[in-house]
């Protein structure tokens, strides 16, 4: 039985499938179930019933869980003691992270890193919020970035940055007559509108797990009530997907002031603040609470609380 084996063990029985398992930790579907075979030849008994659609653990397989979490943990301190004993700052670190910060915040961190650190690569699993934060609870991850403060007790939060969430409309739906642009150029404002606006409006929504759509449910349904209803044209899971939909004409929709920033200089989408509608949310790096991490994501969680925290003075 070898550690990678238990973490391939943990992730099957998180998400109930080979297939879904394979794509999380970057192997393919065969790979997963010969590792699962495998751990099953050693411990003598089947741990999963295939018999269902989807993938449960039989006893032998529940009581392996409950520890394959803890054993996962020990292996990491055994490794932060010996690699703190020999300053090892080098290897491949793999974070979690839903889009906004994966896609616009992560890029230019990893630069600024791997200039004092160049022997160190990554990988990053682009998720929704919920599920970045099911990943770093259920030990698969280490650190993760999300864009919504965590509620869970086990998982603790660094705050990294604030957000904009802004309303982006196709260029020829004008919601302000008077604004020309609607581009929010460099020492300029982006037009407001009222939140009601928004009825009005064909909407592009993201996945139900992000944080983009969470915040501005809430904002919504705190002013018009959850009887009141958005015009959902469609969802989508992409970032980018949505972005282009509004270029299209699609629909508009809320999002990151980070993630349109291109589309709006170009002058592919039109922007809006909505008025007396608070509609700031935060970044975080989360991590699991009282988690011992190797010297390398240790290294990396404190480096990034420094390069946010000279951002912020920098932008004061």
């Amino acid at each position: 039985m070898d550690f990678h084996q238990l973490r391939v063990f943990l992730e099957t029985a998180k998400e109930k499938s080979f297939s879904r398992a394979a794509e999380n930790i970057f192997l393919s579907q065969p790979t997963v179930s010969a590792h699962i075979k495998n751990l099953e030849k050693e411990v003598g008994t089947p741990l999963f019933d295939r018999s269902s659609r989807e993938l449960e653990l039989t006893e032998a397989g529940d009581i392996l869980y409950r520890y394959a979490g803890e054993l996962l943990n020990l292996k990491e301190e055994a490794l932060s003691s010996i690699q703190q004993e020999t300053q090892v700052i080098k290897g491949h670190l793999e974070i979690a992270a839903s889009s906004v910060p994966g896609a616009y915040l992560l890029p230019g961190l990893f630069l600024a890193f791997r200039q004092s650190y160049p022997e160190v690569s990554f990988s990053v699993l682009m998720r929704d919020t919920r599920q970045v934060i099911k990943c770093i609870k259920d030990y698969t991850y280490n650190l993760g970035f999300i864009g919504e403060t965590p509620k869970d007790e086990d998982i603790e939060a660094l705050y990294l940055m604030q957000d904009q969430l802004i309303l982006i409309t196709p260029p020829e739906a004008n919601l302000c007559p008077g604004d020309r642009e609607g581009r929010g150029e460099e020492g300029a404002g982006l037009p407001e509108v009222e939140l009601s606006r928004c009825r009005e409006l064909p909407f592009i929504l993201r996945e139900p797990g992000s944080a983009t759509r969470l915040a501005f449910e809430r904002a919504f349904k705190k002013s018009f009530g959850r009887e009141e209803a958005l015009h959902v044209v469609a969802f989508m899971e992409s970032q980018e997907a949505v972005i282009q939909g509004v270029k299209k004409g699609l629909g508009s929709t809320v999002i990151s002031r980070y993630a349109a920033d291109s589309a709006l200089k170009a002058g592919a989408v039109r922007g809006y603040r909505l008025k007396d509608v608070p509609m700031e949310r935060s970044f975080y790096l989360i991590l699991r609470r009282k988690r011992a991490l190797p010297p390398l994501a240790q290294v990396f969680l404190d480096f990034t609380r420094d390069y946010f925290q000279e951002a912020g003075e920098t932008a004061e």
